[in-house]
């Protein structure tokens, strides 16, 4: 079977940085905007943040932009950043946070992965002065995040020894302190951007939607664009190891392209359901994507249909803006092509996963036909309940003809929904011969005709739902049976 596919992304933020360099300093002048995904109450606040300390910026007005100076040591065992504080507690591998809240209130405490996920937050009523709480994270680096009225805090943590299991914070003791700890002074809505530091300081460009935060190191030569780009994926950890990919020459319907050879993967995380109508819609909406479903302004492919309307399961277009078939927002989303499926996976800040990577995680550890054993039942996936594979028998063979909710049927052994069925899922890959030779995070052909897409759909027989089944179609291809979903670095 040959396939199609469709694109997807989201947009939220855009930071220009342009660099002078003179002698021993760095001289940067920046614009920042952003645009939240549906809706912009979403988006907390665009941050700047300064990992040297000593240096100066100031903010121009338009611009929802605060300042935070914080520590370059990523050993440092204390952090005193302007009225909050972090000292490690190496026998209990643990930390203490301590900050002063200018007033009573609520307040919410956060810790952050540098990937942008939230590990753990803490939501809670504190009194005014100082307010210790304790973290207990796993050993890496995080960004600490307290906000409540009147005050907001972000500080760098490297957690160099933690017994911790499970990530946590809880309210240790208050004190009620007279004098607000000093704090860094921001700068007024009426001034011009300006930033200078010393060359080799780095910057942090932080963007905040509550449930995520985006944060992109920043060097002292060259000019960048960064995309901040906030949305609701949840994703499963992928632990990096080595596979064999393709099927036996025993297993039952296999194809002559899925020769086998061994393949090793560095660790990644991969979205636990395949992209949705509902999230594709917020990023054509919030990008202005008219009808035609071509985003002129796109970051690589600005002439290339993203998506094509479908008033089945899909999405249509109601003149202004793009709406989910009623009943269908949580479905996967279809019609959007290889060109499109990558703009949004750009944009998010991941990609799609190579063909090697989609059929590890797939797997889940595996080697049978599926990751569910030698058969894959009506229970167990959206696919053509007719037509089971081999031998299998199933109880209902009436299939639904259409997709689901992801997440409607059980999840692998990683935590990945309908990987076998529902949509086929575009793969960054052009297809080609598999190779011969042992491959270290192989990305497949160097050029090609067509892109690959796994999985199988709610049309296919069971046999094309394989683990190992390869199926391809032209990067501008779409079609009612096909998605995707994402990949990111740990």
């Amino acid at each position: 079977m040959k396939a199609k596919t469709t694109i997807f992304r989201s947009a939220l933020a855009v930071v220009l940085l342009f660099l002078v360099t003179t002698q021993s300093y760095a001289t940067f002048s920046y614009t920042i905007s952003f645009t939240a995904s549906g809706s912009t109450a979403t988006v907390g606040s665009v941050e700047v943040k300064n990992l040297t300390k000593g240096t100066t910026a100031t903010v121009a007005s338009g611009n929802t932009l605060t300042l935070t100076d914080v520590s370059t040591s990523v050993n440092a065992l204390s952090v005193d950043d302007g009225g909050i504080r972090i000292s490690q507690n190496a026998g209990a591998g643990t930390s203490t946070l301590t900050f002063y809240a200018t007033q009573a209130g609520n307040a919410q405490v956060a810790a952050y992965a540098l990937d942008g996920r939230k590990v753990t937050g803490l939501s809670t009523r504190l009194e005014a002065g100082d307010n210790s709480l304790e973290l207990s994270l796993p050993t890496g680096m995080y960004v600490i995040r307290v906000s409540g009225t009147g005050y907001s805090y972000t500080a760098k943590l490297q957690n160099q020894a933690s017994t911790a299991t499970q990530a946590g914070i809880k309210f240790l003791t208050h004190s009620n302190v007279e004098a607000s700890a000093p704090q860094k002074s921001k700068a007024t809505a009426t001034e011009t951007i300006t930033m200078t530091y010393t060359a080799g300081d780095q910057l942090l460009y932080t963007a905040t939607s509550g449930a995520y935060i985006a944060s992109v190191p920043d060097v002292t030569n060259g000019s960048k664009t960064v995309n901040f780009n906030f949305a609701d994926i949840p994703t499963s950890a992928i632990p990096s190891g080595t596979f064999t990919m393709g099927s036996p020459t025993t297993e039952v319907n296999r194809i002559d392209d899925e020769r086998q050879y061994e393949v090793t993967l560095s660790a990644f995380r991969m979205s636990k359901y395949e992209i949705t109508n509902a999230q594709y819609a917020a990023f054509l909406n919030a990008k202005g994507i008219g009808s035609n479903g071509i985003w002129a302004s796109a970051p690589v492919y600005k002439t290339q249909t993203l998506i094509y309307a479908d008033n089945s399961s899909g999405l249509t277009y109601s003149g202004s803006q793009w709406v989910p078939v009623a009943g269908y927002e949580n479905a996967p989303v279809i019609n959007v092509t290889w060109y499109g499926a990558t703009e949004y996976a750009t944009y998010i800040g991941g990609t799609l996963p190579t063909e090697a990577q989609w059929e590890y995680a797939c797997r889940a550890g595996t080697t049978a036909p599926f990751n569910t054993g030698n058969y894959l039942t009506n229970l167990q996936a959206n696919y053509n309940w007719a037509y089971p594979y081999n031998d299998g028998i199933n109880s209902v063979t009436t299939y639904p003809g259409m997709t689901q909710a992801v997440g409607t049927y059980p999840a692998n052994a990683w935590g990945l929904f309908d990987m076998h069925g529902n949509v086929w899922e575009w793969c960054n890959d052009w297809y080609g011969t598999y190779p011969t030779t042992t491959q270290t995070n192989p990305t497949g052909a160097t050029t090609g005709f067509y892109r690959v897409f796994r999985g199988g759909g709610w049309y296919s027989d069971a046999q094309d739902c394989r683990s190992a089944f390869r199926a391809y179609g032209t990067p501008y291809d779409s079609s009612s049976i096909i998605g995707f979903r994402l990949v990111f670095v740990p």
